[in-house]
């Protein structure tokens, strides 16, 4: 009986410890481009009211207020 014991005791921190070097999270890839959009507070794109970056490196910036009404502009990383 103890050495039934002693096998379960031994044996869940094995298979606890092989399921995590058998899980691997995933890969999340940069973008391909880098993109700027400008928004604006109607369909007339007179008045400038926000912006927001996508940089190469995938972080994002943004400031004002983002609207349906935009114009972007994306370039190759």
């Amino acid at each position: 009986m103890k050495k039934l014991f002693l096998g379960c005791v031994l044996a869940v921190p094995a298979l606890v410890g092989l399921a995590n070097l058998m899980y691997a999270p995933k890969a999340e890839a940069s973008p391909a481009e880098h993109c700027e959009w400008e928004y604006y507070s109607d369909a007339t794109y007179s008045n400038h009211v926000g912006w927001s970056v996508l940089t190469c490196s995938g972080r994002s910036y943004s400031g004002g207020t983002a609207t349906p009404y935009y114009q972007v502009m994306c370039s190759p990383c």
